[in-house]
């Protein structure tokens, strides 16, 4: 095909791309607002629905139901949604079909400290209220702990522990003593379990790990009213008097 001929095709393209895109952006000015649909993910959590979404987007701004598409701020949107303590991420966009599409992120908690009027902590290390709608089933610190403590020190820990499915399963509660010192509260037997410091916790959830498998299954899980780590290489256990 010869050079002329290419250019003149290109130049017929170029002219219906501008008329087809002309007509869209007509098209498009004339489109209003007919609902919102709204997508939540990680439904394990229910901190966030469609009601709420809804409230959160008219009080933060305004009302865009049958106003026109083009005139509604996509970015304020997502600004003022992203703003509530229960969302790590909101996108906000729409369709000729004049539906406003809402996806959000929820904050996901990994462990919820009972201190004060209590608060969960998410895997960001973050904080993020209570809520009134819905309770997150983690594992739950009580004792002495500092808000800085449970972000820097607390939430890894157990970020670590949720990750192992034996753990995850095994452990209900977190104790923080006064002096630092962590005690493990487990779902099943009536003991607790003395960790200690969290630095080098890894080796003491290790040979816990060990004593469990192998040690506990001789005495029954009722035997011991404490299993001890914090001595350097070797587990203490305290009997259960009879």
């Amino acid at each position: 095909m010869k050079r002329s001929q290419l250019y003149i095709i290109s130049i017929i393209l170029l002219v219906y791309l501008i008329i087809i895109l002309t007509f869209a952006a007509a098209k498009w000015g004339e489109v209003t607002c007919r609902g919102v649909r709204v997508t939540v993910d990680d439904a394990r959590n229910a901190f966030v629905d469609d009601d709420e979404v809804m409230k959160w987007m008219q009080k933060g701004y305004g009302a865009i139901l049958d106003k026109k598409i083009a005139t509604i701020d996509k970015d304020s949107l997502e600004r003022v949604l992203a703003k509530n303590p229960m969302i790590t991420s909101a996108q906000v966009y729409y369709s000729l079909d004049g539906y406003v599409y809402v996806n959000i992120g929820q904050r996901e908690p990994v462990l919820r400290v009972m201190a004060g009027e209590g608060y969960y902590v998410d895997r960001d290390g973050q904080i993020m209220p209570l809520s009134s709608k819905f309770t997150s089933r983690v594992i739950v610190a009580t004792g002495n702990i500092s808000q800085t403590f449970a972000c820097e020190r607390l939430a890894p820990f157990v970020k670590d522990l949720v990750r192992h499915a034996f753990w995850n399963a095994f452990i209900e509660q977190v104790v923080v003593l006064p002096n630092g010192d962590v005690v493990l509260i487990p779902k099943v037997g009536d003991f607790k379990i003395t960790l200690g410091p969290l630095e080098g916790y890894e080796e003491r959830m290790e040979k816990l790990m060990i004593f469990l498998k192998r040690g506990i299954k001789k005495g029954g899980w009722d035997c011991y009213k404490e299993i001890k780590l914090k001595f350097d290489k070797q587990i203490v256990c305290v009997r259960r008097k009879i």
